[in-house]
């Protein structure tokens, strides 16, 4: 009797996500994936194309938790609150998930229609509808990149002397100094 194929995209993704999390991204190879899946590896090119398709699913699989996340978070929220909490919430999680900061570091390897780059869009639209419109506000895309940067930051050794409560009250003005500038800047 045959047995019967239990593999689908969702378990390879998923086990792709628990190597680069154990193991870190370099690790996490299309021969390593099928040897914790228990398969062939040519088993996972029934599901991907390759090595970077299964990373872009990978990130966009974490990057629509992010988003449920926001979407979640910012409920019922305007304002500065709302721009604080959704800086607050996607910095927090992209800090504590190893995945996908690892991918996100990588970013430049994908092109604008690999799955990453659409949901990254998706946390884009949310983040628009912020109503960040001022003139002299910066746009959301300098935003999220401060952000993220912020987050690089926050995970190299240069700053873990930083208790947490300076990290976040550091944090905090710097998101708000972007979207209200001071006066003039001498």
């Amino acid at each position: 009797m045959a047995q019967k194929r239990t593999l689908d995209l969702a378990k390879v993704i998923e086990k792709a996500n628990d190597l680069i999390c154990e193991k870190g991204l370099a690790e996490t190879t299309m021969p390593n994936v099928a040897k914790a899946l228990g398969v062939r590896s040519q088993s996972l090119y029934h599901y991907v194309s390759g090595r970077k398709q299964l990373i872009s699913l990978v990130g966009a699989d974490r990057i629509k938790i992010l988003h449920q996340k926001l979407v979640d978070s910012l409920m019922g929220v305007s304002g500065r609150e709302a721009l604080l909490k959704f800086a607050d919430v996607t910095r927090n999680y992209v800090l504590h998930d190893p995945a996908l900061s690892s991918i996100i570091y990588h970013l430049n390897e994908y092109s604008k229609d690999d799955a990453i780059n659409q949901e990254i869009s998706n946390i884009f639209s949310l983040g628009e509808k912020l109503n960040l419109k001022k003139d002299d506000a910066i746009s959301f895309h300098a935003l999220v990149g401060a952000v993220l940067g912020y987050v690089f930051l926050d995970k190299s050794a240069a700053y873990k002397n930083e208790d947490k409560e300076t990290a976040n009250e550091n944090y905090h003005k710097m998101i708000l100094r972007l979207v209200e500038p001071a006066e003039i800047i001498q």
